[in-house]
């Protein structure tokens, strides 16, 4: 049988409930705790870490005539000592106390004003646990309710599509270029192409499994801490604007990159939760444990984002976006009974962000997705090209000459055009290297076609020697294109 957790039971007959929230919090800067959960019916504080511990969570529950206090590991330490707990209560009590015996009428009302205007003691029972999350209830998350609908529906669709992605036969752990532009992946030529739903299915598709579940968890923590205070709806608007955006923002700056993934979404609910979290919406212990902490996930996401195969483009862009949705939305959430300033907080800053990613878009090369295009074309030509090495040792000099001459020689001659008509294109500089690098490989085979002729009609040791030399620099062709 496990161990009972220590509690204490306290009576605060006189007090109201706000008052005691003010004195708990006057307490628990005094202890220089951490609250993690606000709530006018439960109180989560956070200890102080200590070396190798992680501290306790202090919970404290409401009722009308009191609380009650229990403290508990907030995960597993094997450095986790049991007596801290009946320490951790022992403290609460007297700091309470000398709190309630110290704080002057005039501290008081200015902390009961602030509490008031928050609009934390007007959340109902239903939400007491909202933002809370304990891995014994990982299951239902996924499942959408009234309450909570947005955050499982956004969760489930990416969840749904990695498994159609790997049931259709995409690699669980790396999926190709070819297999996320398959599935939505956001791509400049492509996506420029006409194909602009691909900024927001790109929020949907990951790189394997590793990113899906880093991803997810990273929506279920913001998730849980911003729709409760914001509702389903905006969680779902502000995931669409942001991820939009934060593609855009990829799409600018990348010149040849497939992108994917839900984390420049994250990174704009991120967002809008950092600038939500500087105003006075939120108590202010609250603000400042939550701003310290997801402050420092978004500066680490952002440094580790520096290295390579990391699209931080799309972070920064989504987190930028959030942060003025965030701005934005913090009258309406002040004045939650003026209608028309509900819809304007969400629409002006989200055609505001449609008109500068709209402007950023403009100024890119316009042709990239023309010589994609023609790309398709080329690897028809290049297909017929090869055709006289498909052709095997059994062939005949004969039908090596009739294949060289019907199909390779041609293919190979249109490719050499086909390449030569991009050069008037508008392109990237990714691209139009690409190009120059395809050009020279069509010319490259095309010459090397040439010599085999001549050397099957007039054969040579001289001639011979030449098509080796030319096969040898088109393996490094293919080398410096990988």
């Amino acid at each position: 049988m496990a161990a009972e957790r220590p509690t204490i039971r306290y009576s605060t007959e006189g007090l109201s409930r706000a008052e005691v929230i003010v004195l708990l919090f006057q307490a628990f800067r005094a202890l220089n705790w951490g609250v993690e959960h606000l709530h006018p019916m439960r109180v989560v504080a956070k200890t102080p870490a200590t070396g190798f511990a992680k501290g306790e969570d202090v919970v404290i529950e409401f009722d009308e005539h009191g609380f009650t206090a229990l403290s508990k590991p907030s995960e597993w330490s094997p450095f986790a000592k049991k007596k801290r707990h009946q320490v951790n209560l022992d403290k609460l009590i007297e700091a309470f106390a000398l709190a309630r015996v110290s704080t002057t009428p005039e501290v008081m009302a200015a902390e009961l004003k602030e509490l008031e205007e928050s609009g934390v003691m007007q959340l109902d029972a239903s939400t007491s646990h909202a933002n809370e999350f304990h891995w014994k209830d990982i299951g239902s998350v996924f499942i959408p309710r009234r309450d909570f609908f947005a955050t499982p529906l956004l969760l489930d669709i990416s969840v749904l599509v990695y498994i159609l992605m790997v049931a259709t036969g995409v690699h669980f752990m790396s999926p190709t270029g070819e297999d996320l532009l398959t599935w939505g992946g956001n791509y400049r030529a492509v996506t420029m192409s006409g194909e602009w739903w691909r900024l927001l299915t790109c929020c949907f598709v990951h790189i394997g499994v590793i990113h899906l579940l880093f991803n997810m968890y990273a929506l279920l923590m913001v998730g849980l801490q911003l729709e409760p205070l914001l509702g389903s709806k905006r969680v779902l608007m502000l995931y669409v604007i942001t991820g939009v955006f934060a593609s855009l923002a990829s799409l600018w700056w990348h010149d040849n990159t497939v992108s994917a993934g839900a984390s420049g979404a994250i990174f704009g609910l991120y967002g809008v939760f950092l600038a939500l979290l500087t105003t006075d919406l939120l108590h202010k212990e609250t603000r400042q444990q939550l701003l310290s902490s997801i402050g420092v996930f978004v500066v680490y996401n952002l440094i580790y984002g520096m290295k390579g195969g990391v699209d931080n483009a799309a972070h920064i862009g989504g987190l930028l976006s959030g942060v003025l949705m965030g701005f934005a939305l913090y009258p309406a959430l002040r004045k939650p009974e003026a209608a028309g300033l509900q819809w304007a907080s969400m629409a002006a800053p989200a055609v505001l962000l449609a008109l500068a990613g709209g402007w950023a878009v403009s100024t890119l090369p316009a042709d990239d997705h023309v010589f994609e295009t023609r790309m398709a074309d080329f690897a028809r030509m290049e297909e017929e090209g090869l055709a006289m090495f498909r052709l095997g040792d059994e062939g005949t000099v004969e039908q090596q000459l009739v294949l060289l001459d019907e199909r390779s020689a041609p293919a190979w001659d249109s490719a050499v055009a086909l390449l030569e008509g991009t050069l008037t294109l508008e392109l990237s500089s990714d691209v139009a290297y690409r190009r120059d690098r395809l050009l020279d490989y069509a010319r490259e085979r095309a010459l090397s076609t040439g010599l085999i002729r001549q050397s099957l009609t007039t054969p040579s040791a001289a001639l011979d020697s030449a098509v080796q030399q030319s096969f040898t620099r088109i393996d490094s062709m293919f080398t410096e294109m990988q």
